[in-house]
């Protein structure tokens, strides 16, 4: 199954390579919608996709896989509204969508691969798919930005494959025709070069930060989120951070077992620290709105990070709290294309009386404000609380107490500057030359907010028991 869908992706994308049709293009990308989601229903009931030894379905792909589909589905549907506001040629329209969907594939790929090699493979396909989306609007800026995030972005990888080759050294290469997440674990904990395996996995976490958002190679994201297409700023703000996370909790998971479990807690829980740290330095003098929403979900990252260290219940929030956040950051930043389009700006001073130009995009940007600050009923003040338990019952409060003071700020700072948005002032001539957006266009993301308050509220038993299966081989 997994071999069709591939194929079939790649038929897509070349047909769309090559579509000089708006209605063609708006087929096929419909097209393939649907057979994301039919392989992800597949993947759901039948819990294979074959070739055993390079993909495996367990219940840590199963919920970011799901994640993955619903926002392809809202990405597409934003994706053309987005291009049917520009004035871009064909040809840049067709390779912006056939872009998305290897982008999107990749990313799949990543969530089903167990072979360790397989999966760094398509998280660097998702670096080349990404280069062209974050170059779309083909402005200076974007051709920075595009480029340091191939140089970075393949950099760190190659980190990370260099400490993938010392892991398989460590077990002295006698394993590598079998070198699968599900097949090592046993192996790793026999291993007693303890100084090759650390080196490994600090490689390892660098090189996939780039991917996941957390320091040290998390600025390449901001710079990717303020000159993206919103659409894509909202893939990468979530689901391609979800690749990273997933890509290094399985590498934790499979040394977990091992004699430097402690160790990795502490390189976790540092990392941790000093993103949620930059996070809310830099907040102090972001004036971009976009850059704002990144360094948020930087931040929300670190607290993954730290949430993976401090073990126990955090755990579970580390998921939990990654499924919220996907669902929040997408609404937000689709919503985000639409205040760009109302003020012609990014800049949060220029900025004001949205709610009164777009009122509900407005009561979009109150929710999500809600639901990212977690103000209960918000499931991030569920999630956090966990983190922060977990945290103090684990003896981690010299860290616990820094964090929520960082977390205040950064609330404040994010508040400032959405009500701001929401109610500052504004020039009269700008309130009446503001674009009057459809109240349609912000359907997506209404779905996506009442979604998320629904999860918040009431977590279904399925998607608690998923994450309790994707735990149940940490040690306890």
């Amino acid at each position: 199954m997994a071999l069709a869908y591939f194929i079939t992706v790649i038929v897509l994308a070349l047909i769309l390579a090559f579509a000089k049709n708006r209605l063609a293009q708006l087929l096929v990308m419909t097209v393939f919608s649907l057979v994301q989601t039919a392989f992800t229903a597949y993947v759901i009931f039948f819990r294979e996709v074959g070739f055993s030894g390079y993909f495996a379905v367990d219940s840590l792909c199963l919920i970011f896989l799901s994640l993955l589909t619903v926002v392809t589905i809202t990405t597409v549907i934003q994706s053309f509204v987005y291009l049917r506001k520009r004035n871009d040629t064909l040809a840049h329209r067709s390779y912006y969508m056939a872009s998305l969907v290897f982008f999107i594939a990749s990313m799949t790929g990543v969530f089903l691969s167990d072979h360790i090699g397989l999966m760094w493979v398509f998280a660097e396909a998702t670096t080349l798919s990404i280069a062209l989306l974050i170059y779309h609007e083909r402005t200076p800026e974007a051709i920075e930005a595009t480029w340091k995030y191939i140089f970075i972005s393949t950099l760190g990888l190659s980190f990370s494959f260099i400490g993938i080759l010392l892991l398989d050294l460590s077990l002295g290469g006698s394993v590598a025709e079998v070198f699968t997440f599900s097949g090592l674990s046993q192996a790793l904990a026999a291993v007693p070069d303890k100084i090759m395996l650390q080196l490994a996995f600090i490689l390892i976490v660098i090189g996939f930060s780039v991917k996941m958002g957390v320091f040290p190679l998390h600025t390449v994201c901001i710079d990717a989120h303020s000159v993206a297409p919103s659409p894509v700023s909202a893939m990468v703000s979530t689901s391609l951070m979800n690749v990273g996370f997933v890509a290094v909790f399985r590498f934790y998971m499979l040394l977990s077992g091992s004699s430097i479990v402690t160790w990795m807690n502490h390189v976790l829980m540092i990392l941790g620290f000093l993103t949620v740290l930059v996070a809310a330095i830099y907040l102090v003098k972001v004036k971009n709105f976009k850059r704002l929403i990144a360094y948020s979900s930087i931040e929300n990252m670190g607290l993954v990070a730290i949430a993976i260290a401090a073990g126990g219940i955090a755990w579970t929030a580390a998921i939990l709290h990654l499924v919220i956040h996907t669902f929040v950051k997408s609404g937000i930043f689709y919503q985000m294309a639409q205040i760009i389009r109302v003020f012609k700006t990014k800049k949060v001073y220029l900025m004001g009386r949205y709610l009164d130009i777009n009122p509900i995009g407005g009561i979009v940007m109150i929710l999500a404000f809600i639901i990212l600050s977690g103000i209960p009923p918000s499931g991030l003040f569920f999630t956090e609380f966990m983190i922060f338990s977990s945290l103090f019952s684990g003896g981690y409060a010299f860290v616990a107490v820094p964090v929520m003071l960082l977390l205040c700020f950064i609330i404040y700072t994010l508040a400032k500057y959405f009500f701001k948005t929401l109610f500052g002032p504004l020039e009269p001539e700008t309130f009446e030359q503001a674009e009057k957006i459809s109240k349609w266009e912000s359907v997506p993301q209404l779905i996506l907010l009442i979604l998320t308050l629904a999860i918040s509220i009431y977590p279904p038993a399925g998607l608690l028991g998923l994450i309790g299966d994707s735990l149940a081989f940490l040690p306890k």
